[in-house]
């Protein structure tokens, strides 16, 4: 294992000294501390290459190296040295400003920090990696969609905490079909990436640019002051854009609109800032000759599309008009059937069946997730007398929830109720929470777990490795298993970083009792790496993909006579 660096920043000596006894007790030898009681040249000693982790003790000038850190050196683990556990909102303001864990002074215990370490270090490099490929476009290498909304996320937030504005411009190129129409769809990507370029060369450093569809981009500008300052970054975007590009010898004129809003003037949250910019951009369009409108009460707009989406929507939600597919979990051991994963589908009487990322992100800003989680568990508990009736009584099956549910003040209740009206087991009833719902407000979840499970009913840790990444949630929760997210399992096992983390993850899981389960599996060496590392269960396309309830008998049948294959064999 190589020598990793470990810089550690505390203006006590004392820090120092039982850091330096904790990891020169490392076996083997794996740790080299770096002691500084201040920093002279703050961002020159962060951006060392050298570096592999930081153990920042708390002190007056934390928010700021934080801040200097998530901007400039997001991929360093920042692990925080405290006197005390941090409450729900120092938890929450510890990950906004991208510490990855914490440390409390009197609590060191060699193996701990030691583990603590190494998979604060693998964790990061290997989420690092993962989350840029995932997050931006193949195409310019902007963020995504996907990408796009994290990033204006935690864009937001800085903005609360730090009090500047942050702006949101929507672009659109007007007529771009006309490109592909008559240059092809390879000229036409040669645009999007030249365009995509001119833009980013008008842009601050601090600003973001994200590719949100085929022709419309957007672009986040952090501490921006007023609607002029949105104002002549447009126009410097604009005219970057409206030079002629070279098309088959000859010079063809592009020109586009764009719409801003700034938060939180114009909008108070996400999905309204969004709607806003995206608004102000339609009525750039409408007016001839207008390339920039900034948002105000004032403006008229379309958003027929989207207000038939949210009409379909509640209707949808009123008749009931959601089901559930259920993706199998394979037990590694066995061979069998050990769990499902109820995964929720709409099912539109025009379009058939519609996947939750075309509807789900709508539904959460509705605020309809409650209503149509009510009928995700109700489902879920019908499924489990089925399975019952079809004589695969030892399944379990898995539902998704939301902050918005588990924080209602009905949802326990509402569960009873449900459990009782359908008979179902709630011993085979799981929920799965990710990292993020957890650390929105880590005490009252913490208060409904415990209350549920004396219900019966367990509970999973999704997309693990993906969030925070706090240890204790594995040790103050009532976890049963942890899903490890397929980021991590995508590349196994040619992936070394990818290979350490499901390893790490593996082990520290099965030390805690914890199941394991593998998400994303699609071929068979990543069955075999994860079966190697004792990984318990996995799930995945090489299996199955989710499936109608009445099809789980014939998957069965099939896996029992695979099964019987390989031993026989």
């Amino acid at each position: 294992m190589d020598l990793r660096t470990i810089l550690a920043i505390s203006a006590n000596k004392t820090d120092h000294l039982i850091l330096a006894d904790c990891l020169d007790r490392a076996e083997p030898s794996r740790f080299r501390l770096n002691s500084k009681t201040a920093l002279e040249r703050p961002l020159d000693t962060l951006m060392d290459p050298a570096i592999d982790a930081v153990i920042l003790a708390a002190g007056p000038e934390t928010d700021y190296l934080l801040r200097l850190a998530q901007k400039h050196v997001p991929s360093l683990p920042i692990i925080l040295l405290r006197d005390n556990m941090p409450d729900s909102e120092q938890l929450r303001q510890l990950r906004d400003s991208g510490a990855q864990d914490y440390l409390v002074r009197g609590q060191l215990q060699d193996p701990m920090l030691h583990r603590l370490l190494d998979y604060s270090i693998e964790l990061k490099q290997a989420r690092t990696t993962i989350s840029e490929l995932s997050s931006r476009d193949a195409l310019t290498g902007a963020l995504n969609r996907a990408g796009f909304r994290a990033h204006l996320e935690r864009a937001m937030q800085r903005s609360q905490r730090y009090r500047f504005k942050t702006g949101l411009l929507y672009l659109n190129i007007d007529q771009f079909t006309n490109i592909n129409d008559h240059y092809g769809e390879q000229n036409g990507d040669a645009v999007i990436q030249a365009l995509s370029q001119r833009m980013l060369s008008k842009l601050r450093s601090s600003d973001s640019i994200a590719r949100l569809g085929g022709d419309e981009f957007a672009v986040v500008l952090e501490d921006v002051g007023t609607p002029a300052d949105m104002a002549r970054i447009a126009d410097k975007m604009l005219q970057a854009i409206a030079a002629p590009y070279y098309l088959e010898g000859q010079h063809v004129a592009i020109d586009a609109s764009i719409g801003g809003a700034l938060f939180a003037d114009d909008a108070a949250n996400m999905s309204e800032l969004m709607d806003h910019a995206r608004s102000a951009m339609l009525q750039a369009k409408a007016i001839p000759g207008c390339r920039f409108v900034a948002y105000s009460d004032h403006l008229q707009f379309d958003m027929q599309g989207s207000s038939t989406l949210a009409a379909e929507l509640r209707v949808a939600a009123r008749h009931n008009q959601f089901e559930l597919h259920y993706q199998p979990r394979m037990d590694l051991e066995r061979g069998r059937l050990a769990g499902l994963e109820a995964l929720l589908r709409w099912n539109h009487p025009q379009r058939g069946l519609i996947c939750p990322g075309e509807f789900i992100a709508e539904c959460e800003d509705m605020g309809l997730m409650k209503t149509i989680g009510y009928q995700v568990i109700q489902h879920a508990c019908c499924a489990l007398n089925w399975l019952g009736d079809q004589h695969m009584d030892d399944v379990v099956v898995a539902v998704n929830i939301s902050f918005s549910q588990i924080q209602d003040e009905r949802f326990i209740a509402a569960v009873k109720d449900t459990l009782q009206r359908t008979g179902a087991n709630p011993a085979l009833l799981e929920f799965e929470l990710t990292e993020t719902t957890i650390l929105k407000d880590p005490a009252v979840i913490k208060a409904s777990m415990h209350e549920l499970m004396q219900l019966g009913i367990r509970f999973s840790l999704d997309d693990f490795g993906t969030g925070f990444s706090q240890l204790t949630h594995l040790t103050e929760l009532p976890i049963s298993a942890i899903k490890v997210d397929a980021a991590f399992v995508r590349d196994l096992p040619h992936n070394v970083q990818q290979a350490a983390v499901c390893s790490l993850i593996i082990e520290m899981a099965r030390r805690l009792e914890i199941e394991v389960i593998a998400e994303g599996v699609e071929n068979h060496e990543q069955v075999s790496f994860l079966r190697s590392q004792n990984c318990e269960q996995v799930q995945g396309f090489y299996y199955s993909k989710a499936i109608p309830l009445q099809q789980l008998p014939r998957f069965v049948q099939e896996q029992r006579f695979k099964q019987r294959e390989r031993i026989s064999s």
